[in-house]
């Protein structure tokens, strides 16, 4: 076989490997939409799964819940867990970090405004990761942290393929990227947000009890005599803020 015939049965072999690899990643996201369909209780307003069908994310914004989703081997599964469980997301170039966001700390990019679970269009403020704008990328991918010991972390990939930080497949890996990358911050955000209101209701539920329990002990020391009508009054008003 002459070099000719050699570079022709290359091509024909990397075609092929390419057409089998495409067909493989599709026969993943199948099983992934299926699997996502037949969950019960969850109704996705926003999914994505990752450019090598191997892992996948939707988002039940109603009840406050994101579903993680996994190809593995001949069937895919999923994990559903509530927003507070997200401990952080960043978005990763070739494994290291671009931006990150973490609980109870916006770390990465400014405040997030007017998210809106619409479609790819919808627009999200704040969305900046300093990035070199010369050189080569091979994968993009969104990294998530969970609460969870036994499977902490979920990656969705964006891209795996070599290409120009000005190529257009970076371009649009990075966009997607982001854009999720927004959405989870804003879950994180209102994680924080509920968090920080149960935590202020408590202080003020402790506080009033313990007030409570205050005037219950001064009664019972004005019902025994130890201390007079009027200082009880006297005392019972300071517990309450009335004393100016």
């Amino acid at each position: 076989m002459g070099i000719g015939g050699w570079i022709l049965f290359v091509l024909v072999v990397v075609v092929a490997s390419a057409v089998i690899q495409i067909a493989l990643t599709s026969n993943k996201r199948k099983k992934m939409e299926s699997n996502l369909n037949s969950i019960t209780d969850f109704s996705p307003s926003e999914k994505i799964i990752g450019c090598d069908g191997n892992t996948g994310l939707a988002i039940d914004e109603q009840q406050k819940k994101i579903c993680l989703i996994m190809c593995n081997g001949p069937s895919a599964t999923n994990k559903i867990i509530p927003y507070k469980e997200i401990l952080s997301v960043e978005i990763l170039e070739d494994g290291t970090t671009v931006t990150k966001t973490s609980r109870s700390s916006q770390i990465g990019s400014a405040a997030i405004g007017g998210l809106l679970f619409g479609g790819a269009g919808a627009v999200i403020g704040g969305l900046t990761g300093k990035t070199e704008t010369i050189g080569k990328i091979g994968n993009v991918t969104l990294h998530i942290v969970i609460n969870d010991i036994a499977s902490p972390t979920h990656d969705v990939c964006f891209m795996n393929v070599e290409g120009k930080r000005t190529g257009i497949i970076y371009k649009q890996a990075i966009q997607n990227a982001r854009y999720w990358k927004g959405i989870i911050e804003v879950l994180i955000k209102q994680a924080d947000s509920e968090e920080r209101i149960k935590n202020e209701t408590n202080q003020v539920t402790d506080y009033n009890g313990s007030t409570a329990d205050e005037i219950r002990k001064l009664s019972e020391l004005c019902d025994s005599g130890i201390i007079s009508k009027e200082e009880f009054q006297n005392q019972k008003a300071k517990l309450l803020g009335l004393n100016k």
